[in-house]
C-alpha cells in the first residue's frame, strides 16, 4: 500500500479527498464513497475514474466504489459530486506494484440491514500475488463516534478507521491483505460493536507480475453477472472476443450490422464504439482477435447459412471472413472506422451453416466449426497459410467433432467457440450448454479436436451465442443473444 487518504462532511453536495501521499505514476487509485439518506442520489467521479460497482439499503446508506490508474501528474485532491446535498464520507487509497493494464482481478460487496457483521461474498481470483482492498461503512446514530469503529475480516491490516459524527452519521475503514496462489479466497467479513445498516466490499488488485497466461481444469459452479450491455448499437450479440490491446475490454458484435462495441470485462459498460467499414453484412456469426501484420486484429465471421440478408430461396455457397485493426484502446480510441480486410472461402465438401469462429492466438490460423444441432456433428475447418486478402481459398478438414444429443438439438447446435490464450484447449458453446476441448500434453493444439468434450458451468441463457476466455485465461465470459438487456456472465477458473 502506497499512502490512503480519507474525507467526510455534513449537508455537503461534493466530497474533496486528497491524493495519498507518496502516489506515483501508474499506481491503482480506489475511491469509495458514501453517503447517508439520499440513496437516489447520483455520484459524478472526477475524469478518468472508472466506476465499478455500488451497494445500498432501502434508505440508509449507499456506497458507490471507482478506480483509476495514477498518472505522470496527478491533481493534489479529488472531488466526487453529488446531485444532492447530504451527509458523505469517503477514502482513496493507492497501491503499488499494481498491473496498470488490468488493475481488477474480482471484486465483491453487499449490503447488510440491522447487522454486526460486515458479510461479503467469497471471490474467486484468477491470477496469483494479488492484494485484496477491504471497505466498511456503517450508519452511525450519535454526534459522539465511539472509541472503536469498525473491525475489517481478520488478517488485514487497517489503514484507517473513521467517524462522521451526527445523528444520521457514519463509520468508515479501510484495510488490505496480501494473497498468495490464485483460486477461492475466503474470510472476508467484519465486523462491529453495532447493530446498524453497513455495507461491505472487496477489490482484489492484480499484481503486476502476474501470469499474462493461466490455465486450469476446475471452474467454478455458478457463474457472476459482471453487468448488462448498455451501448444502444448491440441489438442482437452474437459474438465476444477479447482484445489484445488491453486487458480488460471485450468486443461484442450484432449478427447483421457493422457496429463493435468494446465492453468493460468488469461491469459490461461501454468502453468505445466503431464500424466496420468497406463490407455489407449478410450473416455474421462470431468474433475472434488475433494476430495479424498490423499487430493485432479482430476476426469478423460472416460464416451464417440462414438469414433475412439472403433472397428468398436462396443461402450462400461461399463465405467470408473479415479482418480489421483492433482500435487503440490503450491509447483512449473510443470510437471511428475500422476498414475491413475479406477473406473469402469455400468449404471442400459443400457448403455449411456455422457460427463459431476460432483465431489461434500465436500462429493466426483461422478456424471455422460447423452446425447441425440435429446430429451433434460440428466440422472443424482451418484456412490454408499464408492468408491472401481478397482471393477465395477452400478450407482444410480437420476433423468432425460429435457433441452429446439428448434429444434437443438446442444442446447439440454449436453457436460460437474460443482458444485459450496458452492456446492447449478450446470453448466450443451451444445454445444451451459450455464444453471444453484440451489437448493432450506434447501434441499441439489440434490435438484439442480430437478430445473428449468436458462440459463446463451452465451460464443458464436460451439463447446462448458468445463465448470468450478472458484474455489471461482465468476465467470464460458468455452472453446471450436474447433477452434484452443483454448479460455478460463470467465463470473464473478456482
Amino acid at each position: 500500500m502506497r499512502g490512503s487518504s480519507h474525507h467526510s462532511g455534513l449537508s455537503i453536495a461534493s466530497l474533496s479527498i486528497p491524493k495519498p501521499s507518496g502516489t506515483e505514476a501508474n499506481d491503482a487509485l480506489i475511491a469509495r464513497v458514501t453517503v447517508r439518506n439520499n440513496i437516489s442520489a447520483t455520484v459524478t467521479p472526477p475524469a478518468g475514474w472508472t466506476f465499478l460497482r455500488s451497494e445500498q439499503s432501502a434508505w440508509a446508506i449507499r456506497t458507490w466504489i471507482f478506480y483509476r490508474v495514477a498518472g505522470a501528474s496527478e491533481p493534489a485532491s479529488y472531488a466526487f459530486g453529488l446531485d444532492a446535498t447530504t451527509h458523505m464520507a469517503g477514502s482513496v487509497e493507492a497501491f503499488s506494484g499494481v498491473d496498470p493494464v488490468q488493475p481488477i482481478d474480482v471484486h465483491a460487496g453487499q449490503k447488510n440491514g440491522d447487522s454486526a457483521s460486515f458479510t461479503v461474498p467469497d471471490v474467486v481470483t484468477g491470477s496469483a500475488g494479488g492484494l485484496a482492498v477491504w471497505y466498511g461503512s456503517q450508519v452511525w446514530p450519535d454526534a459522539t463516534c465511539p472509541a472503536t469503529g469498525i473491525e475489517p475480516p481478520l488478517g488485514f491490516t487497517e489503514a484507517f478507521d473513521a467517524c462522521l459524527g451526527h445523528t444520521n452519521g457514519l463509520l468508515f475503514n479501510a484495510a488490505y491483505r496480501s494473497l498468495t496462489a490464485p483460486g477461492l479466497q475466503t474470510g472476508l467479513s467484519g465486523s462491529s460493536a453495532f447493530v446498524q445498516t453497513n455495507t461491505a466490499h472487496v477489490i482484489v488488485l492484480r499484481a503486476a507480475n502476474a501470469p499474462t497466461c493461466m490455465v486450469g481444469d476446475t471452474y467454478a459452479s455458478t457463474f457472476t453477472l459482471q453487468g448488462t450491455v448498455t451501448a444502444p448499437e448491440i441489438v442482437e450479440p452474437s459474438g465476444l472476443a477479447a482484445s489484445r490491446v488491453v486487458g480488460n475490454a471485450l468486443y461484442v458484435h450484432n449478427e447483421d450490422t457493422t457496429a463493435i462495441v468494446a465492453i468493460d470485462t468488469l461491469n459490461a459498460s461501454t468502453i468505445g464504439t466503431f464500424n466496420v467499414t468497406n463490407v455489407t453484412p449478410a450473416d455474421w456469426e462470431d468474433l475472434a482477435t488475433g494476430p495479424c501484420p498490423s499487430g493485432s486484429c479482430i476476426f469478423i465471421g460472416d460464416i451464417g447459412k440462414w438469414s433475412a440478408n439472403f433472397p428468398p430461396g436462396g443461402s450462400p455457397t461461399s463465405f467470408t471472413i473479415y479482418r480489421v485493426p483492433e482500435p487503440d484502446l490503450a491509447n483512449g480510441q473510443t470510437s471511428g472506422g475500422l476498414v475491413a480486410e475479406a477473406f473469402p472461402f469455400v468449404y471442400p465438401d459443400g457448403a455449411k451453416d456455422a457460427e463459431s469462429l476460432m483465431v489461434h492466438p500465436t500462429t493466426g490460423d483461422i478456424y471455422v466449426v460447423t452446425k447441425n444441432g440435429g446430429t451433434g456433428q460440428s466440422g472443424v475447418y482451418k484456412f490454408p497459410q499464408p492468408l491472401t486478402p481478397g482471393v477465395q481459398a477452400t478450407l482444410i478438414h480437420v476433423h468432425t467433432i460429435q457433441l452429446p444429443l439428448n434429444g434437443d438439438a438446442n444442446f447439440s447446435a454449436a453457436t460460437a467457440a474460443a482458444i485459450h490464450p496458452c492456446a492447449d484447449r478450446f470453448l466450443l458453446r451451444t445454445y444451451r450448454t459450455v464444453y471444453e476441448f484440451r489437448s493432450t500434453p506434447g501434441l499441439g493444439f489440434e490435438s484439442a479436436v480430437f478430445a473428449t468434450p468436458v462440459t463446463l458451468t451452465d451460464t443458464t441463457e436460451g439463447q446462448g451465442e458468445a463465448i470468450e476466455y478472458e484474455a489471461n485465461g482465468a476465467s470464460y465470459f458468455t452472453m446471450s443473444e436474447s433477452p434484452s438487456p443483454f448479460k455478460l456472465k463470467r465463470v473464473p477458473l478456482k
